[in-house]
Parts: C-alpha cells; structure tokens; sequence
C-alpha cells in the first residue's frame, strides 16, 4: 500500500469516529503548546519554575470569567428567544392590514433598533459605558465593576442571540408549519412543538460561536476593574515581571475551556442531527464504490 493510499485508508477511517478525531487534535495541539513552552525555556525567554509555581493563580479569575460569561449568555438567550420571533415573523405581519400592523409595528422597530445599535458598535465601547453608568447610580460597591459588566455582556449577547434566533426560525420549513396548523395546532403550540425545537437543532454551533466569543469579549472587563483572566495575567506580568509567562497560561486557560467545549457541542450536535434538517449530504468513498450518506446516518441504515 503506497504513501497516499495509506494515508487515505486513514482519514476514511478518522472520518467515521469523531470522538478519536478530537482527541487526534486535542492532543496535537498539546503537543505543539508543550514543544513551544519547552523551546522558549530552553533559549532563556520562559521560566519553568515560574509557571509551576502560579499554576493554580488563574483559578480565581478564571471562575470570574466564566461565571459572567455563564449568566450573561443565559439571560441573554432568554430574552433572545422572544425578540428573535418579533425578527423573524413581525415582517410578515406588518404586511397586513388592521390593528395587528398598528401593535406590531413599533415593537419590531425598537427590536430592529436594539439589534443594529448593538451590531454597530464595539463591545468594548459597550462595557465601558454600562460600566461607568453603573458605578455613577452605584457609587462605593465594591461589587458593581462585576455586575456592570455582566449587564454589558448581557446586552450585547442578546443582540447577537436574537439574529441568531431569527435566522433558525426562518429556517424551519414552513410547509411543516401549515401542516401543524391543518391539524389543529394553534400558534403556540407550532411554536413549542414544531418551530423551537427544530429551530435550535439548526442553530446549535451558531450558539455555541456566540458562546465562545462572548468568553472571550469577557477579557474586556479587566478594562473596568472586573479581576477576571486577562487582569489576572496583566497583575502576574506588572508586578512579577514575567508578561511572556503569564499570557501564556492565560491562553492555555482560554484554550482549555473553549477547545474541549467546541468538540463535544459538534459531537453532540452531529450525534443528535436530524438527517437532511439544513445539512448538505457528505459523500463517503470505499475503494471504486461511493455512497451518498445522510450526515449523522450510518452508512449500514440506508436501504
């Protein structure tokens, strides 16, 4: 078997077996972290000692991190849920005549409003001015640095969320939705039975990505006091004099919270797929032989 051939045999292999594929590049990256980290210590740039000793100083911070990320996406996809629906089905109501038009009209106008100031401008711009209001209504609390900047989270996840919502909405097929009404189904109970559900099925990574960057938006509060990751590593390069060592831990942290997250969302998410719900087919080969598979669908399973 030639170099190219093997090579082939390998990934065909790889390609049904998602888990061992993570781990393949879990422990690839690992690997090249370390080999850096090694190679800088041995030229002098980082010190072993120093990151063995302040291994455990991030932990903290990290909980910080994590906790205003948590429930700010949380509230966030709250209140995501209800304006994405203004997003997604208020335009087909504005079409109309008669008094749902009058009701709807400025609701949609201050969701669409909310939505594109919030788009348009820097998160950081917005941490800082929910963080300065905030201090000025509630001067002295030790505590409204960290408070102030969940709720600048808050609001810029649910701007995000809400087009997130609007577009798996939209993408529910609406003959399902016409059939769920010619058997009695009301429009709640279309919504909770057949538009949500199938709804976050399409939108599971785009969550996920919203996730991640707002994890990553949270080193933003160190700017207003919050002693969350990026303070952490900015205090251990000031005041210890080791910058290169510090925010070298700190995106070991990051990557040790995002990488192994990313990976079991889209295992989970591929796992729980519901063949051909806005998913491209994925051809897979074998040898002169190629079969059409549904992605998420054992190849044994088609007739």
């Amino acid at each position: 078997m030639g170099l190219k051939a093997a090579a082939k045999e390998i990934w065909t292999r790889l390609e049904d077996r998602p888990v061992l594929r993570s781990a393949i590049a879990i422990g690839g990256l690992l690997g090249l972290g370390l080999a850096l980290v090694l190679g800088l210590a041995a030229v002098g740039i980082v010190s072993l000692r120093f990151l063995a000793d302040n291994a455990t100083f991030l932990a903290v911070p990290a909980l910080t991190s994590l906790s205003a990320t948590l429930l700010s996406f949380a509230i966030g996809f709250a209140g995501a849920i209800p304006m994405g629906l203004v997003r997604a089905f208020a335009p087909r109501i504005l079409r109309g005549e008669g008094w749902r038009r009058a009701a709807f009209a400025p609701l949609y106008g201050a969701v669409t409003s909310y939505v594109e100031a919030i788009r348009g401008t820097p998160a950081f711009v917005q941490i800082f001015l929910v963080a300065q209001v905030s201090g000025l209504i509630f001067p002295g609390n030790p505590n409204i640095p960290f408070w102030g900047g969940t709720l600048a989270l808050t609001i810029n996840t649910l701007g995000y969320q809400t087009e997130v919502f609007r577009a798996g909405f939209q993408s529910v097929g609406q003959s399902q939705v016409e059939a769920a009404k010619s058997i009695g189904m009301r429009p709640v109970q279309v919504f909770l039975h057949i538009t949500l559900p199938q709804g976050l099925r399409l939108i599971t990574l785009p969550l996920v990505n919203e996730w991640v960057g707002l994890f990553k938006a949270s080193a933003l509060l160190a700017y207003v006091a919050v002693p969350e990751l990026l303070w952490a590593a900015s205090y251990l390069g000031n005041n210890r004099s080791h910058p290169i060592e510090a925010f070298i831990m700190v995106s070991s942290v990051y990557l040790a919270i995002i990488v192994p997250l990313s990976k079991a969302v889209g295992w989970w998410e591929r796992k729980h797929r519901i063949p051909g719900l806005g998913v491209a087919e994925r051809t897979v080969g074998v040898g002169r032989r190629r079969a059409v598979v549904a992605a998420g669908t054992p190849a044994g399973g088609l007739d």
